[in-house]
């Protein structure tokens, strides 16, 4: 099974004190064979929560985990996958979607997953299936 990785599920993964935590561990432990795509944008979220939360060093160890894992494949977001997140959030200007979310949205629609790691409701909302 191929997932995209939000943001939120790779923060509930790494911090101890995230709410999410032990399910998201849990999720990681039970589907071994599970691969992720992360892209640079979600990298970039991650890098840049953990550098709040948790200093520059573990915000760098994490960021240096994600792209050195063979469980990740870092997939760089084109132009065309960035112009369709830009129209998307111009059409669901109603919903509080960052430009990262869109551009996931748009990727996971080329690569054909429904499903996603992560808690973020506005995976659902937007009609994907949040996992765990």
């Amino acid at each position: 099974m191929k997932l995209l990785a939000d943001s939120s599920a790779i923060l509930a993964l790494v911090l101890r004190k995230d709410r999410n935590h032990a399910r998201a561990v849990a999720f990681v432990r039970d589907n071994p064979q599970t691969r992720f795509v992360v892209t640079e944008l979600v990298l970039a979220e991650v890098a840049t929560r953990m550098r709040a939360r948790a200093g520059a060093e573990r915000a760098v160890a994490v960021a240096r985990s994600l792209l050195d894992s063979r469980r990740y494949e870092l997939v760089l977001v084109d132009v065309e996958v960035l112009r369709g997140a830009i129209d998307r959030m111009a059409r669901l200007a109603d919903k509080r979607l960052s430009l990262t979310d869109c551009a996931s949205f748009e990727l996971m629609e080329g690569l054909g997953l429904d499903s996603a790691f992560t808690f973020d409701r506005d995976f659902r909302d937007c009609g994907y299936r949040m996992l765990p």
